[in-house]
């Protein structure tokens, strides 16, 4: 089902992104194209040329288990605002076929997909690492690492996550810590080393997302299948 969420400031000194489905129904057409080897369509939303930060998330559920929870199947984005045309195309295929944590999407399983892209405002530093509020705040960190203080370790949580999962802000903190490739064990508290060099910036999002059925039936109704 398309959907579309906002976690996104009032007063961010521009106007907040908007983001559609038909955002997500691009990035499939994108992934479609990339199988079926031609050119993408046009982009079909009016602020193509607006640059954001952005995200794009590939989710995928099984036929057998209509129940079950979807399981992510590939997330990457870009903090630096690009054209969102560009951003688009360019995180729809990274993201589905890029992420080292996944095995890269194949044909089969389009069927199977659904998209979400997030349009992200600019971040902000936050002086405590648990100063944010949930599903408003993504996280974004960044530590020197323990081993080798030369070298910097980062990660990254979109708004939705934490609520998602059930977490705490401590728990969101401390798996983004892991993410980030660090396995030692950290405290919560200013006492503890790593915690203590951690550095925070937060940032909102809006979203919006769709199924591939939706995407397909969309694309034959505009006459380009």
């Amino acid at each position: 089902m398309a959907s579309s969420s906002s976690s996104a400031a009032t007063d961010t000194g521009s106007s907040p992104p908007i983001c559609t489905e038909l955002h997500a129904y691009y990035c499939m057409d994108v992934l479609a194209a990339h199988f079926e080897g031609r050119e993408p369509i046009s982009p079909p939303f009016k602020n193509a040329q607006a640059s954001y930060a952005l995200f794009v998330t590939w989710n995928t559920s099984s036929s057998s288990r209509p129940n079950a929870k979807p399981s992510l199947r590939g997330c990457i984005g870009n903090f630096a605002p690009m054209p969102l045309a560009k951003g688009l195309k360019d995180y729809a295929l990274i993201s589905a076929l890029q992420d080292h944590r996944f095995s890269p999407i194949i044909e089969p399983e389009l069927s199977s997909l659904s998209c979400n892209v997030s349009l992200l405002t600019p971040m902000t530093p936050i002086l405590s690492p648990l100063s944010w509020t949930i599903g408003k705040h993504g996280i974004h960190l960044t530590f020197p690492s323990p081993s080798n203080p030369s070298r910097t370790l980062s990660a990254t949580y979109l708004p939705e996550i934490a609520e998602e999962q059930g977490w705490t802000k401590e728990e969101t903190v401390l798996s983004a810590i892991k993410k980030a490739g660090y396995r030692g064990r950290v405290e919560p508290r200013d006492e503890d080393e790593v915690w203590r060099s951690l550095e925070v910036q937060v940032y909102e999002s809006e979203k919006s997302g769709a199924g591939w059925g939706e995407y397909w039936d969309w694309k034959k109704g505009r006459g380009t299948d």
